[in-house]
């Protein structure tokens, strides 16, 4: 089964990392969206790609310098506002994960979002990405988080941070995968996803390849390629 992971959502049609574009994609039939995690100032974690935003009238401030409320004063557009986690997670309530694939900015970040998450009866059960000391925060807290490791360099990643980090997946770009390459994480425990697929010939090689997910900003052409299992499962792939 290969998973297919849409990018910030279904941007083809959408604003990436808003409530329409997460939609968008999980009808298309994506197994998981990956979206862009920041922390305001004020402790909210949201959805946001852009680390720096100009507010009307202001010079560009960073994210994290901003609070919900200021955040939120920055986009007029409905379409493209800013959404919370928590809004994300209400529009799943009831499933046993939201299909999500959180890629958190710095390690506050992370661990709001893990907090909130708990808080929910979602403990270790939504996969997470980041930078290696956002990793390593989250392993700290919990054994049994997911996470997802991109490794975007030649080879395996040093064996002393597989080891700290016990990642599920191990992610790198599609250019940097080989067949040897994926058959050595598949032997060492890791899944692998490859990104950032756009290319439809691309897609079917690396499918045939083994990879375990695809990541892509085509959503419709991926799934049209991995589709016929339930949405479920990715729940269930992450969890296991």
């Amino acid at each position: 089964m290969t998973l297919s992971i849409a990018l910030r959502g279904d941007t083809a049609h959408h604003p990436g990392n808003t409530l329409p574009a997460l939609r968008s994609a999980l009808r298309a039939g994506a197994d998981l969206v990956k979206v862009d995690l920041h922390l305001t100032t004020d402790g909210y974690p949201v959805l946001a790609d852009e680390r720096v935003v100009a507010p009307p009238g202001s010079p560009p401030r960073r994210v994290a310098d901003l609070s919900l409320a200021e955040l939120a004063a920055t986009r007029e557009d409905v379409e493209r506002r800013v959404p919370t986690l928590m809004e994300v997670l209400a529009e799943h309530r009831g499933e046993d994960a939201p299909p999500l694939l959180l890629d958190a900015g710095s390690p506050e970040a992370a661990l709001a979002a893990d907090a909130l998450l708990r808080e929910r009866g979602l403990a270790d059960q939504v996969l997470f990405t980041g930078a290696a000391e956002t990793l390593t925060a989250l392993r700290e807290r919990s054994a049994g988080v997911p996470l997802l490791l991109a490794w975007d360099q030649p080879g395996m990643p040093p064996e002393e941070l597989t080891r700290t980090l016990r990642p599920a997946f191990l992610g790198t770009h599609f250019t940097l995968l080989t067949r040897d390459l994926i058959t050595e994480m598949h032997r060492s425990g890791y899944r692998v996803t490859a990104w950032t697929v756009n290319e439809f010939p691309e897609m079917a090689r690396l499918i045939g390849m083994g990879v375990d997910a695809l990541a892509t900003e085509r959503v419709d052409d991926l799934v049209s390629l991995t589709s016929g299992r339930e949405l479920g499962n990715a729940a269930t792939a992450v969890a296991t």
